[in-house]
């Protein structure tokens, strides 16, 4: 299965979750008035001066009919439930159980119905349905007693006076059609259509159904299917009495299936005689005039069943409470508890995470489809020592999974696999929800630091008042006067400094980049400017240049000489050895305050700011030297192939190091540049590469690590870091700090909307996938890919010769992210359009809806908007990952 296929699958599941959530309370507290309580609901007034007017009885026969006529004049009674509305209340009988339509009918106003029994506690309503479009209508199976009805409208008194009739009919009860018994050698099948007259669904009121019924007269475990390639199914089973049509409580219900909007149950049912309702998503009003489906039942082989593979969470591993903003990694284990028969040959599983984001719950991460050979039956993997079981192995397919919350508060992870065949089918999907509390910031218990020769307490602990919600709150206290107040630039500094003891000092040994680094050298002292960007790669294109002095190749170059790839070797290695004598003396170093500190020392801020700045260097400039330098003694021991030496140059030179990333110009720019690029010489590219792609990293990291610990406002502490102010960026944004666009979109031949955006020049930007599938979801937000202005979008196939887009090359385009086109399927047939920026805002343009008959191959266009002009991140950046945290899809997601 194609990578996109199994995106666009996770984004379809993550969908699914939660139209779950939203339609069982839905469906499971809708009945028929025969057996549902009703709500007692506060009326607006008390209704005591208004009159009730009286129908009298409903027949016994179909077709027996109450009428009256009436008029809202603006000046008559309020309604019960709608403020500023008229309303009439009519009083009807039925002596006998029955099947009663109510109708509300206007010409000149958009009817509202409310159906209440005679205490005036409220069983339904409903806005449209009827005959006319406006018209309400709602169609129930009712017991023998009185009702009430309150006709009014939904635009309230703002429309003026109108006329309306109502109706109470009874007709004629919808009672199921047959299919027979369904036995393990006869499947039954049905096709049928729904209109706008069809008997109304016992569960969801205004909605179209066709019921059924079966008998199984063996206990089996029972699939049924309903679909349609135009409706949006509904599957209802329950069992029924006598094959009528009252249907007493449901033991099954499904809405969308596989990311389709078709319908399937699968279950064990007992004996019994089974009623099948067969309901559609859509009201009455919003069907096609006739649209069909097609039902069907058949028992399932239970033995062939328990040979499918059943693959499951078994277990999770995240903390509970991580902090807002952090990339927090997601252990797992998942194992096959069934059979190991994938249908269709190969097939594979996949794993991912969703969680709650604005706009509703999206896909944070997943992993690579794992293929089937890893899911032999009872085989179990682990991707942490915390996930493992007795029985639970570790394999390189199996990894963790990463997320980032972007907000604190309350939240929650699901984690989840689909199981697909192998014919990409889903065979299999198992969820696990986590509870999680995601902080403003870390917390810690009390240190003592030292500013300015004052010694202070700081400690961050979290808000537990009602009004907390993941707040960590930071205090400063005077040791020598706890009730003085303390001046603001004294807190940053000490908030400062406790920082680096509680995030830092503390497990400084156990940091990844430090993994492997050997403190056993001999110590040699080594002479750091600062922790930023700017000071890192001054240091170290220093160093390098008196390396290429000092090794002849310098003056070589001068000469016009080839070079020594041997003398390029031992350079990079001498380097290491260099590296390896300052990492011991810094280490040594640390080490002395850990042990002053558990003495009961203070940090003091410029210890603190000393040794952010070391660490800044060991992970920047001495780790990625060391690893050159490894590299150098693997390939000469012979420990390293070629293609893991190469894979070694990528990894060490993802970003772009341009021209002279040293800015060392002239004769040392042309060495270095010809030193980089020679195939003999990869130790240097190494070097050079990794050194430069992680320096490019040190201000992001520094600028979050004074967020995370709730200073990051503070212009002293970031010119101490080294992180040069933004003042080209402020500049460009209070000349134009926006980017106006429209969203474009069009219905192409397969019933796919594509959609893009336009800029406010012409230029048309489409994602890397930007089409809403024609069987979305109704009422599911779908978003695309970032929309990003880095020129490598081609302008859409069949573009209308009537829109004149200028080439995307005409325009500066930086390779930012502007967003994500959203979109969704409304009931009616049409497609509101909006856009999600990159601060996570919803912007709706004020023409934001396409029509239901969209035109084939014609662009529409939205109304103008508005989205923030995207910070200019430099390359390999913490930004940059963290855009990347978000799953997509191979359509829409």
């Amino acid at each position: 299965m194609k990578p996109e296929t199994a995106r666009a699958r996770v984004l379809a599941a993550a969908g699914a979750i939660v139209a779950l959530l939203s339609a069982i309370p839905a469906l499971a507290g809708a009945g028929a008035a025969s057996a549902q309580a009703p709500v007692p609901v506060q009326a607006a007034q008390d209704g005591a001066n208004c009159e009730t007017v009286d129908l009298g009885t409903l027949g016994s026969t179909p077709g027996s009919e109450l009428r009256a006529g009436g008029r809202w004049t603006t000046e008559d009674c309020d309604s019960r439930f709608r403020s500023n509305s008229d309303a009439h209340t009519y009083r009807f009988e039925t002596t006998t159980t029955g099947r009663i339509r109510i109708d509300v009918i206007s010409s000149e106003a958009d009817s509202f119905l409310y159906f209440l029994d005679e205490e005036e506690n409220r069983i339904a309503e409903i806005d449209d349905g009827g005959a006319g479009r406006l018209d309400a209508r709602i169609e129930r199976e009712l017991q023998a007693g009185a009702y009430l009805v309150e006709a009014t409208t939904t635009a309230g008194r703002v429309r003026g006076p109108a006329d309306f009739e109502i109706t109470v009919t009874r007709v004629a009860t919808c009672e199921p059609q047959n299919l027979g018994p369904l036995t393990p050698d006869k499947e039954l099948s049905a096709t049928g259509f729904w209109t706008a007259e069809s008997c109304q669904s016992v569960f969801l009121t205004g909605h179209p159904s066709q019921y059924f019924a079966f008998i199984l007269p063996q206990g089996a475990r029972v699939r049924v299917e309903l679909k349609s390639e135009t409706g949006d199914p509904v599957l209802i089973v329950a069992p029924i009495v006598a094959l009528r049509s009252v249907v007493p409580g449901q033991v099954a219900h499904n809405d969308d299936v596989d990311g389709t909007r078709n319908s399937r149950i699968e279950q064990y049912l007992p004996p019994d005689v089974y009623g099948v309702e067969a309901t559609t998503y859509r009201h009455r009003d919003l069907q096609n005039p006739l649209t069909e489906f097609t039902l069907s039942l058949s028992i399932v082989d239970e033995e062939a069943h328990r040979r499918l593979p059943l693959l499951k969470i078994e277990e999770v591993d995240i903390p509970s409470e991580v902090v807002a903003g952090d990339p927090v990694p997601v252990h797992y284990r998942v194992g096959n508890l069934g059979g190991d028969s994938f249908p269709g040959g190969e097939g594979e599983a996949l794993v991912y995470t969703v969680g709650p984001s604005r706009g509703g719950p999206r896909p944070f991460d997943q992993a690579r489809p794992m293929p089937s050979r890893l899911w032999q039956a009872g085989a179990s993997h682990h991707t942490n020592e915390e996930t493992s079981s007795a029985t639970s192995t570790s394999v390189p397919e199996v990894q963790p999974l990463s997320v980032v919350f972007p907000s604190h508060g309350p939240s929650w992870l699901f984690t989840g696999v689909i199981t697909y065949d192998g014919n990409g089918n889903e065979i299999g999907f198992y969820g696990y929800w986590h509870d999680l509390t995601v902080l403003s910031g870390p917390t810690h218990d009390p240190v003592r630091v030292e500013v300015d020769g004052a010694v202070y307490t700081v400690s961050a602990q979290i808000d537990r008042s009602a009004e907390g919600q993941g707040v960590v709150l930071t205090t400063v206290t005077s040791v020598d006067n706890p009730e003085a107040e303390i001046a603001e630039g004294i807190q940053e500094r000490a908030i400062y400094a406790a920082g680096v003891h509680t995030q830092l000092l503390d497990g400084i040994f156990d940091r990844p980049a430090l993994a492997g680094l050997s403190r056993a050298s001999e110590p040699a002292e080594a002479a750091i400017a600062g922790s930023g960007s700017s000071s890192l790669l001054a240091a170290f294109a220093d160093r390098l240049s008196s390396a290429l002095s000092e090794s002849g190749l310098e003056q070589a170059a001068a000469r016009r000489e080839a070079f020594n790839p041997q003398a390029v070797a031992d350079l990079v290695f001498a380097a290491g050895e260099l590296a390896s004598a300052e990492y011991a003396s810094i280490a040594a170093s640390w080490q002395a305050l850990l042990d002053g500190l558990d003495d009961g020392q203070a940090l003091s801020f410029e210890q603190a700011a000393g040794v952010h700045a070391q660490l800044a260097y060991v992970e920047n400039i001495i780790a990625p030297t060391m690893q050159a330098s490894a590299l150098v003694s693997a390939s000469r021991n012979a420990v390293l192939g070629p293609e893991q030496i190469q894979a070694a140059v990528r990894s060490a030179t993802r970003c772009d190091l341009g021209r002279d990333p040293l800015g060392y110009g002239g004769l040392l720019g042309d060495l270095d540049e010809e030193l980089r690029s020679g195939p003999a010489f990869t130790s240097y590219a190494v070097l050079v590469g990794g050194v430069y792609c992680s320096v490019q990293q040190a201000d992001a990291a520094n600028a979050r690590f004074l967020e995370r610990i709730g200073v990051g406002d503070s212009a002293e502490l970031e010119a101490l870091l080294g992180i040069e102010p933004r003042v080209s960026l402020e500049i460009e944004q209070a000349e134009d700090p926006v980017i106006q666009l429209r969203v474009v979109a069009r219905l192409v031949e397969d019933g796919r909307v594509e959609h893009g955006v336009e800029l406010n020049d012409g230029t048309l930007v489409l994602p890397t996938r930007h089409f809403l599938p024609a069987n979305a979801q109704v009422n599911i937000w779908y978003s695309s890919l970032d929309v990003e202005l880095d020129g490598s979008f081609a302008l859409s196939e069949a573009a209308s010769p009537a829109i004149s887009w200028h080439p995307v090359q005409e325009v500066e385009l930086d390779g930012s992210p502007l967003g994500q086109i959203i979109t969704r399927r409304l009931a009616d047939g049409r497609v509101e359009l909006g856009f999600r920026n990159v601060d996570g805002d919803v912007v709706s343009p004020d023409f934001a809806y396409l029509p239901a008959d969209l035109d084939e191959g014609v662009w529409y266009r939205s109304s103008l908007i508005e989205v923030p002009k995207p910070p200019e991140d430099e390359p390999g950046t913490e930004a940059d990952g963290a855009a990347d945290q978000v799953g997509d899809s191979d359509e829409n997601g």
